[in-house]
């Protein structure tokens, strides 16, 4: 076959240029002449060819056959490295392969952009415009259609350890392989961040060291199914990805993911099979509800008088409505602080090692050994262009900066009273009996504002004071393990500074406490924290000082109690009784109280173990100076 046909049937070249007249063509090829005037027609060469057509042969045309018809050397080596390679392989350019990955990204955008609009979570989680528009968040609790994934997964960190449970105030940077959670991740991404999914533990009985196999969505669809028709709750982690890096190379994403917060999910709401998504309500703890519980009844007095229709009144009054209102109050506080509680990471390459002094040929080599030491020269240049990311430090850190612009409690919580008691009154009209609330009423359940509101009471045990006095004893309990260490150790074991961000400013420290020395070092010092990504120590009731109605005690026990369990899996001794729990035990806790008791429980049996193995004559010697 003739390539200039072709051209004039792709419509390459006009009919006529010059006088050139496609009859002139012979039936077999053209003339040396012609192709020479065609090869300088618009700067086309006849080998450029390719670059349209893209496979090797198109209705019989090689590259190989334009030698035929005059092609230069040059030309036809352009052909077979540029338009003949392989994707990825050693023969396709750079700038061939920047160009077809530049026309993946536009196909991506397209493809993600027509089958996700919009990101399911988004017009509940963005953060609230500052004119007070009618996409207000606050009021609400439940988030519909949150992609998900689990502890099956097989999502590896930049550490190469698999997550199990995920436990808020974490951070993680992971590497995405498996081509359905890249979908789920493109599709993600492909909206407006900020961008949220959840992660929920699933026990399973396969290996850890398995490599990433193929996602069973069918089987996580029927596992959370069961475990929702059982009486214990199923909570999840609500996170984040706030940067995110498309790898051309291996096809993976890179991920820097946060855990912001605990989730109960509610039910399935993708279909077997599908990309697994599901209907999760935020679930603060009990004490965070209880702070607004007060005020939550108040609310519903000062609403509901206004209403006519007792029956009305009678079922928006009833406990669990008062309840959900306590919930939504504790959700807005929570999306109020949450910049100033999780300042966000950025990925950071790793920097990249001077060329090594690899294996070279030499010319008195055999053809054998010239091959095998090219070979290996070629394997130590790709693993030195491969781009890294550096690890970061676990615990998320507190953004001092984001402090003085965080939203006043009173109003935000007043706001989000205010919306949910209208949209409940809406979804609820004429509703006499209170299990028909919350996903029953006539607006249809899948539509619903809410979410089943849990049918447990708060415990009449809960209170901040409780809070306060546990917490103040798991300090205590880690300075006496912290000198413990050091005598054993003949070593000072240091802190996590998030850690130690998160130390209470109290008058009736011991006056043998040495972590208040230590933190006020630390603040006085001008210390950072992370090591490519650096961000200054925070001393959270330093800042809360400022407006201490803006960031509650609680919230800064709520985050130690979290927190704690980095430091604790670390230090688990095989002596120490009792061990501790797996991180799905701890995130299923009810209470800060609950997280904080466990926590003591484990340091003070960590401290007899330390103490049972210095010596006697030591620990006095120590105790003297």
């Amino acid at each position: 076959m003739s390539v200039f046909p072709l051209l004039l049937l792709l419509g390459l070249l006009p009919a006529r240029v010059a006088g050139f007249a496609p009859s002139s063509l012979g039936r077999f090829g053209a003339s040396p002449t012609e192709l020479q005037f065609a090869r300088r027609v618009a700067g086309f060469a006849p080998s450029n060819l390719l670059l349209l057509l893209g496979p090797a042969r198109v209705a019989g045309f090689a590259p190989s056959s334009l030698g035929r018809f005059g092609a230069s050397p040059t030309e036809l080596q352009y052909a077979r490295h540029h338009d003949d390679a392989p994707p990825f392989s050693d023969a396709e350019s750079p700038q061939a392969r920047a160009r077809r990955m530049e026309m993946a990204r536009e196909l991506q955008k397209a493809f993600y952009r027509e089958r996700e609009p919009e990101t399911p979570s988004s017009s509940l989680l963005h953060a609230p415009k500052p004119n007070g528009s009618s996409n207000y968040p606050y009021g609400h609790s439940a988030i519909r259609n949150l992609p998900t994934i689990t502890s099956n997964d097989g999502i590896q960190s930049a550490d190469g350890t698999a997550p199990s449970a995920l436990l808020p105030g974490y951070q993680f940077v992971w590497n995405v392989h498996n081509a359905g959670l890249c979908h789920m991740f493109h599709s993600i991404l492909s909206g407006p961040a900020p961008w949220y999914f959840a992660h929920v533990y699933l026990p399973s009985a396969s290996s850890d060291d398995e490599e990433e196999s193929q996602i069973d969505n069918v089987q996580s669809y029927y596992d959370i199914q069961q475990h929702l028709k059982s009486d214990a709750p199923l909570y999840a982690t609500l996170l984040r990805i706030t940067d995110r890096r498309f790898q051309d190379d291996d096809g993976r994403i890179v991920l820097a993911v946060q855990a912001i917060d605990r989730v109960r999910v509610n039910n399935v709401a993708s279909l077997p099979g599908a990309s697994l998504s599901t209907d999760v309500q935020l679930s603060p703890e009990e004490e965070l509800m209880k702070m607004h519980f007060d005020k939550a009844l108040m609310s519903s007095a000062s609403y509901l008088s206004s209403r006519s229709t007792d029956a009305e009144n009678e079922a928006l009054t009833c406990p669990s409505a008062v309840r959900g209102a306590a919930r939504a109050a504790a959700a807005a506080d929570t999306f109020r602080i949450r910049r100033f509680e999780y300042l966000p990471i950025f990925l950071e390459e790793k920097p990249k090692r001077p060329a090594a002094s690899s294996v070279r040929s030499k010319p008195s080599d055999s053809k054998a050994s010239r091959m095998i030491k090219d070979a290996i020269r070629k394997q130590d240049e790709q693993k030195e262009d491969a781009t890294e990311y550096i690890s970061v430090v676990q615990l998320v850190n507190y953004d001092a900066f984001a402090f003085s612009s965080l939203g006043k409690t009173h109003s935000v919580t007043s706001q989000a009273l205010k919306t949910y008691w209208e949209q409940l009154a809406k979804e609820s009209p004429g509703i006499v009996v209170e299990e028909d609330l919350f996903g029953s009423s006539a607006a249809g359940a899948s539509s619903s504002f809410f979410l089943p509101e849990p049918t447990t009471t708060l415990p009449a045990h809960v209170s901040v004071e409780a809070v306060e006095r546990t917490e103040m004893q798991v300090w205590l309990a880690i300075d006496e393990m912290m000198r413990l260490l050091s005598i054993a150790a003949t070593a000072t074991v240091p802190l996590p500074s998030q850690l130690l961000g998160l130390l209470p400013k109290r008058k009736d420290w011991p006056h043998e406490f040495m972590l208040e020395d230590y933190a006020k070092s630390l603040a006085t010092s001008g210390s950072t924290i992370g090591t490519a990504f650096k961000s200054p120590f925070v001393r959270v009731d330093t800042i809360a000082s400022n407006d201490p109605t803006s960031y509650s005690s609680l919230r800064r026990a709520s985050r130690l109690s979290y927190a704690i369990w980095l430091l604790l899996d670390g230090l688990a001794m095989a002596n120490a009784q009792p061990q501790p729990p797996p991180r799905h035990v701890v995130l299923r806790m009810e209470t800060i109280e609950e997280r904080l008791s466990a926590a003591k429980e484990i340091l003070e049996g960590i401290n007899l173990v330390l103490k049972k193995m210095i010596p006697e004559n030591r620990k006095d010697t120590d105790e003297k100076k």
